[in-house]
């Protein structure tokens, strides 16, 4: 196998993702990292001013170190504490026992290279506590201490061992803080382990023997009796003469249950500011009192929480805190002499000289309001008290002149592409080159892949459509295009189908099939509210006809499957083979490339149905497929892909993971079926794609992409002769993550696209020599 040289660039977002915190070195001014929720770490270059990714050498095989839950940068060392929580279920409750699976990262060279350890602790950087910080703390001995999210206070010996302290029975941490001499550690943690009833138990807690044993720190109470009622403590900072930490409750909306401490997981509520006097040696004077400092409303009931909270070693007094979850727009306070006095600096659009660059993060695009939310880790520069640096759900933010009142803020994502991308379609004729649908932005459509497009997918006043999970588009006529979409998190947009006659240029918003039964009504009603899954559609060959199979949370049931006719703007039932009550049919439809009569369904267990009326009716036949693969999820949970290979009839590559790659075909002759594996026994295809092999794309053979594991080795591929042999398109550097679709580019030949779920989307052209 033949090893070609490709060079990789991003169509850029840029952002895009929750950055969920930072870390200076404070022995280097020049040297700032932030660490993305499912995109690793990034180092920012004061150079010229732009991120760079410390982990694009992860491949499928282990995505641990895109998921940092934690960093420490000091002396020179980066440590990265992370995990792809592979030991339990992403909804594992806190009582299920996961096992460790977590990775400590060092690196001596600014993350160019890294070592790594295992941590005897379980970790998911993109699950519950990913918010709140700071976890890892070197200490000037050389420890480490770790506040983990299931697995208590782990401190690193010098040695490299590992040891657990107990917390007064809470393995549930939030932070950790630590006075300079170690004596006094303070421990944040999410009320869990000891909860009684649906009440979270106490939050914090100090140690005043170097975690031997740990005592309850006093901490405000919570009078309300709902669910989940308690504080968890979020954040921390200590200057000279306080430790200031921000603290939380929960609001009714907690959709991650107990482990919804986090402004991640829910609403918040009640939040406070609070501080604890220090002594000269750093140590907490009165553990049984603490001071309200909360900006503006100190002593009253507030309807959000608290999130970032920083203070300047070289500016004493000067202190900043954030509000996070509050959904009238979140904002920064500013005090200048230790939170005794607090005023505005940054509030929606009317506090603060607020410039964005990125066009999609806009407030035009927002409704009229700043995209600013999240800034649960709002760090000022050790080294600098007018700079700060602000994450947010959707990328980084950039504070100057803090200190004075000429202060202000801007958006500082270039180079960060930390966005999930879904699918990818590869246009064969219009304006558009490239059809990039993701998680949360929803979808764009770039004309230009070297400039970040002017908006996501919207409606005609500009407001944005959200996560969409597929488009779909007659090869005769790209520039009608249909997406399924998300309505977004305002209200502004409702779910559902969203059609395009002009090239992705405008969108109208198709109606909802009501009327066919209480489920399809029910998940219906459920598509009009904000962030919520539509489902699969397919248009047929001519463009007049749509599939539209309606999800039910991640999986595409069978029995809702409806057929609508664009001219007439009705929908239909489609009949299909009768179901079982204890075992229903699921179903994911596809449009044949070439004929308008026949649609093809894709089932769970490598169940295939067609259609050969344009989607009246579907019918089941044997599948040649081996057993056990489930094509019916959607969004990150569909671990196939389906390339329907454009000019012929009947004709599909399918990326089947351990199975390999495979070419389905239907005879409507015969009215069957047929498959034959294209890649070796044994190798691993996870995505595949078609791209331009010789003109014209449509009617034509193609060449074939994929991101695999042949013969042992991971990488991204291309055949010219249906995979009787490849080339490899990468190195070792050249990895980029999850990968959840491949698309090979219809119209340049050697160009393919990757929809990463780590880094955003990529493509690969061959750099040939002169």
């Amino acid at each position: 196998m033949n090893a070609l040289n490709y060079v990789y660039s991003h169509a850029p977002i840029p952002g895009g993702g929750y950055v969920s915190g930072f870390a200076f070195d404070p022995g280097d001014p020049e040297l700032l990292y932030c660490r993305t929720d499912i995109g690793g770490t990034y180092r920012f270059s004061r150079t010229d001013r732009r991120w760079y990714s410390l982990n694009e050498h992860v491949g499928m095989e282990d995505l641990s170190e895109t998921f940092p839950i934690a960093l420490d940068a000091s002396e020179g060392v980066l440590y990265i504490a992370c995990g792809d929580g592979r030991s339990a279920p992403w909804n594992a409750g806190p009582d299920y026992e996961a096992a460790p699976c977590g990775r400590l990262c060092i690196s001596e060279d600014g993350g160019k290279s890294f070592r790594y350890e295992e941590m005897p602790c379980y970790i998911h950087g993109n699950l519950s506590g990913r918010g709140t910080g700071k976890r890892l703390v070197r200490a000037a001995s050389g420890r480490l201490y770790f506040a983990s999210q299931r697995d208590g206070l782990l401190i690193r010996e010098t040695d490299g061992s590992w040891k657990k302290r107990e917390i007064c029975g809470e393995r549930f941490l939030t932070f950790v803080w630590l006075s300079p001499d170690e004596k006094v550690i303070v421990a944040g943690t999410a009320g869990i382990s000891l909860r009684k009833g649906e009440r979270r138990s106490h939050s914090l807690y100090y140690s005043t023997d170097g975690g031997k044993s740990f005592a309850p720190l006093a901490e405000p109470s919570d009078p309300s009796d709902g669910r989940f009622a308690g504080y968890a403590a979020h954040r921390c900072a200590s200057d000279d003469r306080y430790l200031y930490v921000s603290i939380n409750c929960n609001a009714s909306f907690a959709y991650a249950g107990w482990m919804a401490y986090s402004c991640d997981g829910g609403g918040l509520r009640d939040g406070r500011v609070i501080r604890y006097a220090l002594s000269e040696d750093g140590h907490i004077q009165d553990p049984a009192s603490f001071e309200d400092i909360t900006p503006e409303y100190k002593g009253k009931e507030i309807p959000f929480g608290f999130g970032g909270i920083s203070c300047s070693p070289d500016r004493p007094g000067f202190l900043l805190s954030a509000s996070i979850c509050d959904y009238s727009g979140d904002t920064l306070w500013v005090s200048y002499d230790y939170g005794n006095s607090w005023q505005r600096a940054l509030h929606d659009l009317d506090t603060g000289r607020l410039n964005i660059h990125t066009s999609y993060l806009k407030a035009e695009n927002h409704g009229g309001h700043s995209p600013l939310h999240w800034m649960s880790a709002a760090e000022l520069n050790p080294h600098d008290a007018d700079e700060l640096w602000i994450n947010s759900g959707t990328g980084v933010f950039l504070g100057t002149d803090m200190t004075k009142d000429t202060r202000s803020f801007s958006d500082c994502c270039e180079g960060i592409e930390e966005t999930v991308h879904l699918n990818l379609y590869s246009p064969p004729a219009g304006d558009v080159l490239l059809i990039d649908i993701l998680g949360d932005l929803g979808g764009f459509a770039f004309r230009d892949l070297t400039k970040p497009c002017d908006n996501s997918f919207a409606d005609e006043n500009n407001n944005r459509y959200i996560t969409c999970l597929n488009a779909d588009y007659p090869d005769a006529d790209p520039s009608l295009i249909v997406v399924t979409a998300r309505g977004n998190w305002t209200g502004l947009t409702k779910g559902g189908m969203i059609l395009s006659r002009d090239n992705a240029g405008s969108w109208e918003r198709l109606p909802l099939p009501y009327g066919f039964s209480e489920e399809l009504d029910r998940l219906c009603a459920g598509i009009e509210k904000p962030n919520v899954n539509p489902g699969w559609a397919a248009i047929s060959a001519d463009g007049k006809t749509l599939i539209f199979t309606v999800v039910d949370g991640l999986k595409l049931w069978r029995r809702n499957c409806v057929r609508y006719m664009i001219s007439d703007r009705q929908y239909s039932a489609v009949r299909l083979p009768e179901d079982n009550a204890e075992a229903p049919a699921a179903m994911k439809v596809y449009a044949d490339r070439t004929d308008p009569r026949y649609f093809y369904g894709f089932g769970e267990n490598s169940r295939l149905y067609v259609s050969d009326d344009g989607g009246q009716s579907f019918r089941e036949l044997p599948s040649p497929l081996p057993a056990g693969i489930d094509f019916s999820m959607v969004d990150c949970a569909d671990k196939t892909e389906v390339r329907g290979d454009s000019g012929f009839f009947g004709r599909f590559y399918l990326a089947l993971e351990k199975h390999g790659l495979w070419l389905l075909e239907y005879d409507r002759d015969s009215d069957a079926f047929s498959a034959r594996r294209l890649s070796a026994e044994g190798d691993t295809v996870f995505r595949c794609g078609l791209g331009i092999l010789k003109a014209p794309y449509i009617g034509s053979p193609k060449m074939i992409y994929i991101c695999a594991i042949l013969g042992g080795h991971y990488g991204f591929y291309r055949s010219a002769d249906e995979g009787k042999s490849w080339q490899l398109l990468n190195d070792e550097k050249q990895r980029f993550g999850e990968v959840n679709s491949i698309e090979g580019d219809s119209r340049v030949f050697g160009r393919f696209f990757i929809a990463s779920g780590s880094f955003g989307v990529l493509y690969g052209e061959e750099q040939r020599g002169d």
